[in-house]
């Protein structure tokens, strides 16, 4: 309690405010960032809990067993069961193949279907699902079928009344997979079709929904005694794109948010070093009547852990608030049912300030513990105490650690890490070659140059740390702000306006020159890609199984079955990283080309052996080139590229891309009217989503920079805290010699110019270094140099430091000449 008596004695004497609100800025930058990756990450779970309609689905070769479902019921677990399996489905003398979905009572677990009554009218929830001797179609399949509801289709050897039009599924499968349309009846009625025996292409699955340790002892219990028969999908796993995305932003937040942390911890350096300097001669009084060293680090520890507290629940009220506000900013990309905010970012919160006062502030007040008693008689005794430097190296081990905290990747902390450090080190060297060039300046040209760069000449270490933080802070506003937005701009301009915005896919050989006439008929001139499908058997004559593998994507890559092609040349937008390509050679032998990511996740490397199966067929070809394509071309690619000849033996078909304009919209529709088989993809809105992506989000990190911007401003105010006492000394002997106010004003005003402009015009220099960095080696990207980046940072350095500046030192610059008669100057 004695600890917290003396820090609301400190706190009265306006000695801890900097410091706190340094501690303030950390902790709401933490929070919020917390906050907003928590709710957002819970909605994105629920979401692929939808995308699955279940919270765990088995999927089973054979039909579920009874006494499985049984089993989970008893458990507490609600179940349904699901069979997928393609098949042809008649109307009078026509025919379609469609994905026919045949499901049981309580089905989705997780989502909601949607159905039209008929096609065009408003959609509604069904209370159940289909009745028996009913089916809800696809709104495609009545017309290619040229069907109405209430009209007859067969599907296998049983009739299926056509009563609704199923508008959404909520695990309908995504991609050029899950396009054939769908048809979805009472499980009731799978047994009168006739259609499934020995060898049939169906997914059945057990879909469950329950308590996550409830779910995790069924499931656990089928694989032990099942083994790789079965087959556990999750909701991470059917979201995995979003949740990737959404990890990707939290760890990318995180490290925006600690760079707030770096920035205010310079700020809590500088305000304690200040305040353990206060405190030297009360620490000594203590001394004095009897207090131990023991004793007095026991009250400094005190008082920053009440400091801490506080300090973080301010904090963490704001971070709430923030979070907020950037809940706002991406509410267009969220779904709305965002779960509630938990208490955990509080805790992480308290965590950061703790971490920052330890790392910051307690190397240097635990000094005081060496205060001489002495000191009450003679100021002079213990005035080098705090004069060993600050503690550096406590400080970067904090970062560090916070850093692995945000990161949660080794390699990305030490990358990061290593940027941040080399960047300090940057803007250290050129701050201080510029200070102390100013300084020798200065002493060459007379004592006019020496009033105009007093701050430079009597404070260059001060001048730096100024010119350091504040830059830092300008240079992640700038790097976000305007950065971001001319990597938008190059990106967008390596998509030329007529860009692929309509795929083709599914057209049979025997309709390709029809549909290459009909295209090149309405002036499309495209190429043609054939296609096959096939799934990857074995990697050097060691079977591919899904189990084998580690992470998500490589188990479903091991599952899926590929779209394959074969040519001689290579495309713009592909690249070749390791190997040769064959080329044009005339009959070259079977070869492959790998996509980099694929080969990564498969585990393949050149010279392996891989051996593709399709329709009953096989065949096996060497993998003689890696190669990096650039999926963002909207061009036809694939994962895996064949020299002519290697899939000559498999089934075929034929895709291809173009430009389609929107007042040209009736050529696919007549299109697919004479060639029905072939589906359009149409992938216009894609560039537009991205867009919203790309800005809504950046905003949020623009909101981030922002509070490293304000982080860097305490810094600037913590630095002339430091100074003020030699700052009024200099004041008040400028006005004992004859200078006016306004001039000393003036001379304050030109020394905050200068560390603006040095401070502004370093972060334009590095905003747009980085932004050329980030161009090329992520993007492979011609980012242009821009001087207005520069100009526009040293102007808004300018403003900054002397806005702040102003504000912090004006008390400083009214002392009377009577100041030094007083204290004997």
């Amino acid at each position: 309690m004695l600890s917290l008596r003396l820090l609301y004695r400190d706190w009265r004497g306006g000695e801890l405010r900097l410091l706190a609100l340094a501690l303030i800025i950390a902790v709401a930058a933490v929070t919020g960032v917390s906050w907003l990756a928590d709710r957002v990450a819970g909605a994105t779970e629920a979401r692929a809990a939808d995308l699955l309609a279940a919270d765990r689905a088995v999927e089973y070769p054979s039909p579920i067993p009874d006494a499985w479902q049984a089993e989970a019921q008893s458990r507490g677990l609600a179940t349904a069961r699901t069979a997928v399996f393609p098949t042809v489905v008649l109307s009078d003398d026509a025919s379609r193949l469609v994905s026919a979905k045949a499901v049981t009572g309580g089905y989705p677990l997780r989502g909601s279907l949607r159905i039209q009554p008929r096609p065009g009218a408003a959609e509604v929830e069904p209370a159940g699902i289909p009745e028996p001797g009913s089916a809800w179609v696809s709104s495609r399949l009545l017309g290619l079928l040229d069907l109405a509801v209430g009209e007859t289709l067969s599907i296998g050897d049983r009739d299926l009344e056509i009563a609704a039009v199923l508008s959404f599924e909520p695990d309908r499968g995504q991609g050029f997979g899950g396009l054939a349309p769908r048809v979805m009846f009472n499980q009731a009625d799978l047994a009168a079709t006739e259609l499934l025996g020995e060898g049939s292409r169906v997914r059945h699955k057990l879909l469950l929904a329950g308590e996550p340790a409830t779910l995790k002892g069924f499931t656990d219990r089928l694989v032990a005694e099942q083994g790789n028969a079965v087959e556990i999908e999750r909701p991470s796993e059917q979201g995995r794109g979003a949740s990737e995305i959404i990890g990707q932003a939290k760890r990318f937040l995180g490290l925006a948010a600690l760079l707030t942390v770096i920035v205010a911890g310079v700020a809590v350096l500088l305000t304690v070093r200040h305040y353990a300097e206060r405190q030297i001669t009360g620490v000594a009084v203590m001394r004095a009547i009897g207090a131990t060293r023991r004793q007095v680090l026991g009250l400094m520890v005190g008082k920053l852990l009440w400091l801490g507290l506080f300090a973080g629940a301010i904090g963490a009220g704001l971070g709430y608030l923030l979070h907020l506000g950037m809940l706002a900013l991406v509410a267009d990309l969220l779904d709305t049912r965002l779960p509630a905010a938990g208490w955990q970012p509080l805790a992480t919160g308290w965590l950061t300030a703790a971490a920052a006062l330890i790392g910051f502030a307690l190397p240097t007040l635990a000094r005081l513990r060496d205060a001489p008693p002495m000191r009450v008689l003679r100021q002079d005794l213990g005035s080098g105490l705090l004069r060993a430097g600050m503690p550096l190296l406590a400080a970067a081990l904090v970062i560090f650690a916070l850093m692995a905290w945000q990161a949660g990747d080794w390699r990305v902390t030490l990358s990061v890490f290593g940027a941040v450090t080399a960047t300090l080190a940057l803007l250290t060297a050129v701050a201080a070659a510029v200070v102390y060039g100013a300084r020798a300046w200065s002493r060459r040209g007379g004592h006019r140059r020496l009033l105009w760069l007093t701050g430079f000449t009597r404070r260059p270490v001060t001048a730096m740390i100024q010119i350091v933080a504040v830059g830092i802070g300008l240079m992640s506003l700038f790097l976000l702000a305007v950065v971001r937005h001319d990597l938008l701009n190059a990106w967008e301009s390596e998509i030329p306006p007529d860009a692929p915005n309509q795929f083709l896919i599914n057209i049979q050989p025997d309709e390709l020159d029809g549909v290459r006439s009909s295209l090149a008929d309405a002036g499309i001139d495209t190429r043609f890609y054939p296609m096959v499908r096939a799934r990857l058997t074995s990697l050097n004559d060691d079977a591919v199984q899904a189990q084998d593998y580690d992470s998500a994507q490589a188990r479903r890559l091991a599952r899926r079955e590929f779209n394959l092609s074969w040519t001689t040349g290579l495309q713009a937008d592909n690249r070749i990283v390791a190997g040769e390509w064959w080329g044009a050679a005339d009959d070259p032998p079977p070869q492959l080309s790998v996509e980099t990511d694929f080969a990564e996740q498969i585990g393949v490397d050149l010279g392996d052996r891989l051996t593709f199966s399709s329709g009953g067929r096989q065949v096996t070809a060497e993998v003689t080139s890696l190669r990096e394509v650039r999926w963002e071309s909207f061009n036809v690619n694939f994962f895996v590229l064949a020299s002519p000849g290697t899939f000559d033996e498999l089934p075929r078909t034929w895709l291809t891309s173009f430009y389609l304009p929107p007042e040209n919209s009736a050529v696919l529709n007549e299109l697919v009217r004479d060639y029905p088989s072939v589906t359009p993809i149409d992938v216009s809105s894609v560039l537009r989503i991205v867009r919203t992506i790309i800005d809504q989000g950046s905003s949020v990190v623009e909101l981030m920079a922002l509070l490293t911007l304000a982080a860097g401003v305490l810094v600037l105010l913590a630095a002339l805290q430091i100074t003020g006492e030699q700052r009024r000394f200099e004041s008040a002997l400028l006005r004992a010699l004859g200078a006016s106010g306004r001039r000393i004003r003036r001379m304050a005003r030109l020394e905050f110019w200068l560390v603006g402009l040095v401070a502004g015009s370093l972060a334009g220099l590095a905003a747009t270094a980085a932004g050329m960095v980030v161009a090329e080696v992520l993007f492979s990207l011609d980012y242009p140099f821009r001087p207005l980046t520069l100009v526009v940072g040293a102007l808004v350095g300018l403003v900054t430091v002397w806005a702040a500046g102003a504000l912090g030192a004006r008390r400083y610059y009214r002392a009377s000449p009577m100041r030094l008669l007083r204290e004997g100057g």
